[in-house]
């Protein structure tokens, strides 16, 4: 049976529970858990960080823009004006207050990120010297709003390939942040569980709106 886009984006017919993105993400936090208990910050960081090669960094270093807050925004107002009222407005409100959360988190803990961490900025593999060094590593925002964004596009389609697609992406983009030298991989984790769990929350809200 053909489900109208309305539809699919309706909580009884495409409940995030029985997402192939959310049972996908709730696996990697437990996975990445446990290797950070047994392995520790430095050595996981160091050995994500340490596998690279010419493709991967000309890949990563552009791949890495999809986590950027205006790129969520702008897919927000697009979808919007095509048609897909109800993703476009959860979209565009998932990245505000998913930007929000986490930079307010930041704050907070004022963690460092790696160039700052490690005494010896060589063993940190970065592409074209751009090393940041700030107090603002935990979570890493661009996992946020990566997470954010393609979790709400996996909910709006049943297509369990697709929804895995989605979780690809957004985990590509996690890992680049630990591939450019950028954050750590708990500031990742935490990253992607903020983004999922925002964008959760709204389409729960919302859940009885339909826009489309």
């Amino acid at each position: 049976m053909h489900l109208s886009f309305a539809v699919v984006m309706n909580w009884k017919y495409n409940h995030p529970l029985r997402n192939l993105f959310m049972y996908s993400v709730l696996l990697l936090l437990a996975a990445g858990v446990f290797v950070l208990m047994y392995w520790g910050k430095e050595a996981v960081f160091l050995k994500l960080n340490h596998q690279h090669s010419d493709l991967s960094d000309f890949l990563l270093k552009y791949f890495t823009y999809l986590g950027e807050g205006f790129v969520m925004a702008l897919l927000g107002v697009i979808l919007f004006l095509f048609g897909k009222r109800k993703l476009g407005i959860l979209m565009i409100i998932s990245f505000a207050l998913s930007g929000l959360l986490a930079q307010g988190i930041k704050r907070v803990t004022k963690d460092p990120r790696p160039g700052l961490y490690f005494q010896k900025k060589e063993m940190i593999h970065n592409i074209d010297g751009e090393l940041l060094k700030g107090r603002n590593s935990f979570p890493s925002g661009h996992t946020t709003t990566a997470f954010a964004m393609f979790s709400l596009l996996s909910f709006a389609t049943r297509n369990k390939g697709v929804q895995f697609l989605y979780f690809a992406a957004a985990c590509t983009v996690g890992y680049s942040r630990i591939y450019l030298g950028q954050h750590f991989t708990a500031d990742v984790l935490a990253g992607a569980a903020l983004g999922v769990l925002t964008s959760f929350i709204l389409l729960w809200l919302f859940r009885n709106k339909e826009w489309d």
